[in-house]
Protein backbone atom coordinates (compact mmCIF):
# COMPACT_ATOMS: atom_id res chain seq x y z
CA UNK A 1 0.00 0.00 0.00
CA UNK A 2 1.22 3.20 -1.36
CA UNK A 3 1.64 6.36 1.56
CA UNK A 4 -0.12 9.31 -0.67
CA UNK A 5 0.96 12.97 -0.19
CA UNK A 6 -2.71 13.45 1.79
CA UNK A 7 -1.95 10.84 4.11
CA UNK A 8 1.71 12.64 4.96
CA UNK A 9 -0.28 16.07 5.19
CA UNK A 10 -3.08 14.49 7.87
CA UNK A 11 -0.30 12.55 9.50
CA UNK A 12 1.64 15.78 10.07
CA UNK A 13 -1.31 17.73 11.05
CA UNK A 14 -2.26 15.65 13.84
CA UNK A 15 1.49 15.28 14.90
CA UNK A 16 1.66 18.93 15.23
CA UNK A 17 -1.67 19.24 17.13
CA UNK A 18 -1.10 16.61 19.32
CA UNK A 19 2.26 18.20 20.53
CA UNK A 20 0.20 21.73 20.99
CA UNK A 21 -2.35 20.73 23.41
CA UNK A 22 0.77 18.42 25.09
CA UNK A 23 2.40 22.09 25.58
CA UNK A 24 -0.73 23.88 26.19
CA UNK A 25 -1.65 20.79 28.98
CA UNK A 26 1.65 21.40 30.14
CA UNK A 27 1.35 24.96 30.57
CA UNK A 28 -1.78 24.93 32.40
CA UNK A 29 -1.07 22.54 34.78
CA UNK A 30 2.27 24.29 35.56
CA UNK A 31 0.63 27.76 36.26
CA UNK A 32 -1.99 25.86 38.83
CA UNK A 33 1.50 24.87 40.68
CA UNK A 34 3.07 28.41 40.01
CA UNK A 35 5.72 27.06 37.97
CA UNK A 36 5.75 29.98 35.90
CA UNK A 37 5.18 33.62 36.76
CA UNK A 38 6.81 35.49 39.45
CA UNK A 39 6.59 33.60 42.85
CA UNK A 40 8.15 33.79 46.66
CA UNK A 41 8.58 31.48 49.43
CA UNK A 42 7.71 31.78 52.59
CA UNK A 43 7.62 29.15 55.54
CA UNK A 44 5.53 27.68 58.89
CA UNK A 45 6.36 25.48 61.31
CA UNK A 46 3.56 23.32 62.88
CA UNK A 47 3.46 20.76 65.31
CA UNK A 48 0.60 18.37 63.27
CA UNK A 49 0.11 18.99 59.44
CA UNK A 50 -2.95 17.03 59.22
CA UNK A 51 -2.53 15.05 56.26
CA UNK A 52 -1.19 18.02 54.58
CA UNK A 53 0.15 17.08 51.06
CA UNK A 54 2.88 18.18 48.53
CA UNK A 55 1.04 20.76 45.89
CA UNK A 56 -1.87 21.89 48.72
CA UNK A 57 -3.42 25.13 47.79
CA UNK A 58 -2.28 27.74 49.95
CA UNK A 59 -5.17 30.21 50.70
CA UNK A 60 -4.64 34.06 52.24
CA UNK A 61 -7.67 35.69 53.57
CA UNK A 62 -9.57 32.68 51.73
CA UNK A 63 -7.74 33.43 48.09
CA UNK A 64 -6.13 30.78 47.03
CA UNK A 65 -2.76 32.74 46.46
CA UNK A 66 -0.10 29.46 45.92
CA UNK A 67 0.71 25.53 46.23
CA UNK A 68 2.56 23.94 49.40
CA UNK A 69 6.24 23.19 47.50
CA UNK A 70 7.45 21.02 50.32
CA UNK A 71 7.09 19.44 53.73
CA UNK A 72 9.78 18.46 56.08
CA UNK A 73 9.73 16.89 59.65
CA UNK A 74 12.81 18.51 61.49
CA UNK A 75 11.74 16.54 64.75
CA UNK A 76 9.38 14.49 65.94
CA UNK A 77 7.60 17.73 67.22
CA UNK A 78 8.28 20.40 64.26
CA UNK A 79 6.91 20.10 60.79
CA UNK A 80 8.29 22.62 58.33
CA UNK A 81 6.22 23.70 55.17
CA UNK A 82 7.57 25.97 52.83
CA UNK A 83 4.67 27.47 50.66
CA UNK A 84 4.94 29.20 46.84
CA UNK A 85 2.98 32.18 46.95
CA UNK A 86 2.46 34.77 44.38
CA UNK A 87 4.37 37.61 43.82
CA UNK A 88 1.68 39.88 43.16
CA UNK A 89 -0.09 39.31 46.70
CA UNK A 90 3.08 39.93 48.45
CA UNK A 91 2.61 43.41 48.78
CA UNK A 92 -0.86 42.57 51.60
CA UNK A 93 1.11 39.70 53.47
CA UNK A 94 2.61 41.46 56.57
CA UNK A 95 5.08 40.04 59.11
CA UNK A 96 2.37 39.69 61.50
CA UNK A 97 0.15 36.89 59.10
CA UNK A 98 -0.19 33.59 60.94
CA UNK A 99 -0.86 29.89 59.17
CA UNK A 100 -3.35 27.06 59.85
CA UNK A 101 -3.54 23.51 58.21
CA UNK A 102 -7.76 23.19 57.44
CA UNK A 103 -9.67 21.45 55.43
CA UNK A 104 -11.34 22.33 52.35
CA UNK A 105 -14.57 21.66 53.19
CA UNK A 106 -16.23 18.65 54.87
CA UNK A 107 -14.41 16.31 53.69
CA UNK A 108 -11.73 18.11 51.15
CA UNK A 109 -8.50 17.91 50.78
CA UNK A 110 -6.05 20.13 53.34
CA UNK A 111 -5.06 23.89 52.73
CA UNK A 112 -2.98 26.24 54.80
CA UNK A 113 -4.82 29.12 55.33
CA UNK A 114 -3.05 32.34 56.12
CA UNK A 115 -4.81 35.28 57.64
CA UNK A 116 -3.95 38.76 58.49
CA UNK A 117 -2.33 39.71 62.18
CA UNK A 118 -3.57 42.57 63.72
CA UNK A 119 -2.37 45.98 63.51
CA UNK A 120 0.59 46.77 61.54
CA UNK A 121 3.55 45.12 60.19
CA UNK A 122 5.94 45.11 57.33
CA UNK A 123 5.60 43.47 54.21
CA UNK A 124 7.06 39.70 54.23
CA UNK A 125 9.90 39.58 52.30
CA UNK A 126 11.02 35.79 50.58
CA UNK A 127 12.22 33.11 53.14
CA UNK A 128 10.24 34.58 56.02
CA UNK A 129 8.81 32.60 59.09
CA UNK A 130 5.42 33.53 59.48
CA UNK A 131 3.49 31.83 63.08
CA UNK A 132 1.34 29.07 62.78
CA UNK A 133 -1.14 28.42 65.08
CA UNK A 134 -3.02 24.81 66.13
CA UNK A 135 -6.24 24.64 65.13
CA UNK A 136 -9.01 22.72 67.10
CA UNK A 137 -9.29 19.13 66.05
CA UNK A 138 -12.27 17.03 66.28
CA UNK A 139 -11.37 15.11 68.38
CA UNK A 140 -10.80 17.66 71.15
CA UNK A 141 -14.30 19.29 70.39
CA UNK A 142 -15.68 15.73 71.45
CA UNK A 143 -13.92 15.57 74.63
CA UNK A 144 -15.44 18.99 75.49
CA UNK A 145 -18.62 18.03 74.12
CA UNK A 146 -18.87 14.75 76.43
CA UNK A 147 -17.50 16.63 79.35
CA UNK A 148 -20.32 19.11 78.49
CA UNK A 149 -22.57 15.95 77.89
CA UNK A 150 -21.49 14.64 81.71
CA UNK A 151 -21.77 18.20 83.20
CA UNK A 152 -25.83 18.38 81.75
CA UNK A 153 -26.42 15.03 82.90
CA UNK A 154 -25.35 15.84 86.73
CA UNK A 155 -27.18 19.09 86.97
CA UNK A 156 -30.54 17.08 85.63
CA UNK A 157 -30.44 14.56 88.25
CA UNK A 158 -29.55 17.24 91.12
CA UNK A 159 -32.27 19.14 89.16
CA UNK A 160 -34.76 16.36 89.48
CA UNK A 161 -33.83 15.69 93.69
CA UNK A 162 -34.54 19.23 94.16
CA UNK A 163 -38.12 19.21 92.21
CA UNK A 164 -38.53 15.70 94.33
CA UNK A 165 -38.08 17.86 97.52
CA UNK A 166 -40.32 20.78 96.63
CA UNK A 167 -43.08 18.04 95.88
CA UNK A 168 -42.77 16.25 98.90
CA UNK A 169 -42.83 19.71 100.57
Amino acid sequence: MKITDTQKAKLGMFVMLTGLILIISLYLIGKKQNLFGDTFSITSVFSNVNGLKLGNNVRYAGINVGTVKEITMVNDSTICVDMVIEEGIRRHMKENAFAVVGSDGLVGSMVVNIFPGNGQGSVLQKGDTIFSVKKKSTTDMMSTLSITNDNAAELSKELLQITHSINEG
